[in-house]
């Protein structure tokens, strides 16, 4: 009876986050998570609005409407708090949505919310979802805690104890076993897990998990041949099309990679980590007209949020240049200065500047400008994201200064860089292998 109780009131001395901008919704989230025992429920009609609150308190559960005030709704919330794991397993986020399209809800799964809810829903089916998550949240708590922190050795054992007390929740902690497993770098204890799993009850995450060890294995062909099977049975699950579309690139096939991401429409619209492979793997093939695309939406929907990087203004900005568009280029910098750090902010326009410098010709006074920002931003140069450091590498090559660039290639390997990284970085040496070689 003690549990009874305690699963009807999950949220007793607990607060809560409901993220939306209608009033009456607001008062009526209010009523009913009181109900659940909640101590106190904040409101935030924005993404902006929302992260202020989470900044400077906790909360046990967050409720996000999909559709928000201002230029970022509730998926890209999700989105950043995942992406950088500013979500600890403690909090539960539920999100809310009156869309009822195939597209929307896939997209709203993408990044894993604890739950979601399709308006109109009623009290009850609100109070059945909270009660399922906690629950869930209490009784697996000390697996879950684990795999966050990334003490994968541990999660094992604990899987397995909690599978005989808690045998409902048998497929989540069999996937969370397996995973654990595969990223604490057991690739063959791992794969014979799943290659027995595979012939009691097969499901699709087993064969991207399976697909996920093969490519590690550098086992592309095998990986391929996996990952097109789930993608054909399973066009629903996001995170397979993505695995293909890697280990396609992986075999050199960035054009059949595209293809493949850009099936996804509108659901791949969603996320700003697939928007931005896009983006990479349509310079991979040289098509600028479709890079633009991309990296304008990237920027568009990556703006005021952490999920910015420099990279991607200095990629737009680069074909701009090299399509006579300077003050398209221009207009960039105007944008930079309300997504970029301060600190950040003079380095990326300078390299800008050198780029038009470089398009013109004036290899000596862009060599130069370049020489001075080695002198004057070292520290900087040392932690800027690894894309920002390969655009830095392409401008070393181009303007002669081979030491620093083959320097900065030393430090971005030891990075475990992206296959488009490499890619970049392989270019850009071939490009200045050729230039250096005497006429023919």
């Amino acid at each position: 009876m003690i549990q009874q109780v305690r699963d009807l009131t999950p949220l007793t001395g607990k607060t809560v986050l409901v993220v939306d901008s209608a009033l009456a919704t607001r008062r009526a989230l209010q009523d009913q998570l009181s109900q659940l025992g909640a101590k106190g429920v904040v409101f935030a009609s924005s993404v902006s609005e929302a992260e202020n609150h989470m900044e400077n308190r906790e909360f046990a559960l967050i409720i996000c409407e999909y559709m928000l005030e201002g230029d970022r709704n509730g998926q890209q919330l999700l989105e950043e708090l995942r992406v950088g794991k500013k979500l600890p397993f403690s909090t539960a986020f539920m999100m809310v949505t009156g869309e009822r399209t195939y597209s929307n809800v896939v997209s709203v799964a993408e990044f894993e919310p604890d739950d979601y809810l399709i308006k109109p829903f009623t009290a009850s089916a609100l109070s059945d979802r909270v009660i399922r998550i906690f629950n869930r949240k209490q009784r697996l708590a000390k697996a879950y805690e684990a795999m966050f922190a990334e003490r994968f050795e541990i999660v094992p054992a604990y899987c397995m104890e909690l599978e005989k007390a808690y045998p409902q929740y048998l497929q989540e902690l069999e996937r969370m076993r397996v995973e654990s497993i595969f990223r604490s770098n057991q690739l063959e204890q791992a794969l014979r897990e799943l290659n027995e799993a595979l012939q009691i009850q097969p499901r699709p995450w087993m064969h991207l998990m399976k697909a996920k060890i093969k490519a590690e294995q550098r086992e592309f062909d095998e990986a391929e041949l996996l990952l097109s099977g789930v993608v054909r049975n399973n066009p629903e699950y996001i995170s397979a099309t993505d695995m293909y579309a890697e280990v396609l690139w992986e075999q050199n096939k960035p054009e059949v990679a595209l293809e493949v991401l850009e099936k996804l429409g509108a659901k791949a619209c969603n996320s700003v980590t697939r928007l931005r492979k896009l983006a990479d793997l349509s310079v991979r093939i040289g098509d600028d007209t479709r890079s633009k695309t991309y990296l304008n939406r990237v920027i568009d929907r990556s703006r005021n949020s952490t999920l910015t990087q420099m990279h991607d203004y200095l990629q737009l900005s680069k074909i701009y240049i090299k399509e006579g568009r300077v003050e398209d280029a221009e207009k960039l910098t105007a944008k930079m200065r309300m997504a970029i750090p301060s600190g950040e902010l003079e380095f990326a326009r300078s390299l800008m500047s050198i780029q038009k410098q470089v398009t013109e010709g004036g290899m000596g006074e862009a060599k130069d400008k370049l020489e001075r920002l080695f002198d004057e931003y070292q520290e900087l140069i040392t932690k800027l994201a690894v894309d920002a450091q390969t655009s830095l590498l392409e401008q070393c090559l181009q303007v002669g200064m081979e030491t620093q660039g083959y320097d900065l290639a030393r430090v971005i390997s030891k990075r475990k860089p992206s296959k488009g990284v490499l890619d970049r970085i392989k270019f850009a040496m071939a490009a200045n292998k050729q230039k250096n070689l005497p006429p023919a």
